[in-house]
């Protein structure tokens, strides 16, 4: 049989596919000095940064240690044969359950390749290594473990089998800023409530720079090159104009939150209005510093933006009324400006469903941009 190795032709002149789009963390598993020689140029080429381990036992450690987007195991270990260090990789670590292991062996029967699939094994190659193969199989396999844990997040929140994660989706709801969460190609696979009332043309903008950073981080050509956690990009989107006639915008912050060694790339879009301010969040604080009713409303006009004058035309009290409840207030609050009880009752950002739907998402009044999102 015809074998082309990567010696003669690269393995991406030899499909009509590119590289992986993203590096991937991978673990080998092997004491043949050859086969390590043999592949790993070849696979860092490829896309994929590879961890060695000696035998089972190093293995065993280092997957304690690290995360693996996948494992290639060595039929012939030193301390272990290969398809019996798979099997107890698949009893003893329930928790790798989700990491494709592909066996490489010298036993080429068919019979010999039913066992190692039996066994737990994703795929298994003949040695010598047919480096196409081998690069396809990470790939398809990876792809294949994503897809699955994209499945089982959303069947599990749909199902309701994850309170923690549906705890988690339910705080980021009940925030007053949007937040979004992209995988490493883009796709989006989280948007909280606050973000879902962005104007569509606004959302389209914000997916236009989080693509931006994806395609640099799938042309990376080390890992090196890949962004860390933190932020990426700062932006302004010029929204309206408040109660009060002043510009307004909704700023917007693009990170990365995940590791450059991790197997998947999570990036993340948050947004905050100029005039931002949680409804709830605004009403607690109130509570606690033991604002009255009539106090609390004024409070939360004046956290809207809006001048005195508007806010007695609002309330229908008299300009010398005004001025008592808002000596109450700087009392009570212990500010003694306006903007102070402002950034006082911006300060928690909480909201709820009915203030989401009734304002908003980026605080203007008079929207620069179409209806929001459905």
């Amino acid at each position: 049989m015809l074998r082309f190795r990567s010696d003669t032709i690269p393995v991406a002149a030899m499909t009509s596919r590119t590289a992986p789009v993203r590096r991937q963390r991978i673990i080998i598993c092997t004491a043949d000095t050859a086969l390590r020689a043999d592949l790993g140029d070849m696979l860092d080429q490829n896309g994929f940064t590879v961890v060695w381990a000696r035998d089972s036992d190093h293995a065993m450690f280092l997957m304690g240690d690290l995360r693996f987007a996948a494992m290639v195991c060595d039929q012939a270990l030193p301390d272990h044969d290969g398809i019996a260090f798979l099997q107890q990789i698949r009893r003893e670590r329930p928790d790798l359950g989700e990491m494709p292991i592909i066996v490489l062996s010298e036993f080429a029967e068919p019979s010999d390749m039913v066992a190692g699939r039996l066994a737990g094994a994703d795929d298994y190659l003949v040695k010598p290594v047919d480096h196409p193969m081998l690069v396809a199989s990470l790939e398809v396999q990876i792809r294949q473990a994503a897809r699955v844990r994209l499945a089982v997040l959303e069947k599990e929140s749909a199902e309701g089998r994850s309170p923690r994660l549906n705890a988690a989706f339910d705080l980021m709801d009940r925030l007053s800023f949007g937040i979004e969460l992209f995988d490493a190609q883009g796709h989006e696979i989280f948007c909280n409530r606050a973000a879902r009332g962005l104007p569509r043309t606004n959302a389209d903008t914000i997916r236009g720079w989080v693509a931006r950073h994806v395609g640099q981080a799938n042309r990376a050509e080390s890992s090196e090159m890949l962004p860390g956690p933190g932020v990426l990009d700062f932006r302004m989107i010029p929204t309206g104009v408040s109660h009060s006639n002043t510009t307004q915008h909704l700023f917007v912050v693009i990170l990365a939150l995940t590791d450059p060694g991790e197997p998947e790339t999570v990036f993340a879009a948050t947004t905050f209005a100029s005039a931002h301010w949680g409804y709830l969040g605004g009403e607690l604080v109130a509570e606690a510093i033991g604002l009255t009713p009539t106090e609390s409303r004024l409070a939360a006009f004046l956290a809207e933006g809006m001048r005195l004058d508007e806010i007695g035309e609002m309330m229908s009290i008299a300009r010398p009324t005004v001025n008592y409840h808002l000596r109450n207030i700087y009392q009570k609050s212990g500010a003694s400006r306006q903007s102070d009880v402002i950034n006082l009752l911006r300060a928690v950002h909480l909201t709820d469903a009915q203030h989401l739907s009734a304002h908003p998402a980026d605080g203007s009044r008079r929207q620069i941009g179409g209806e929001s999102r459905s």
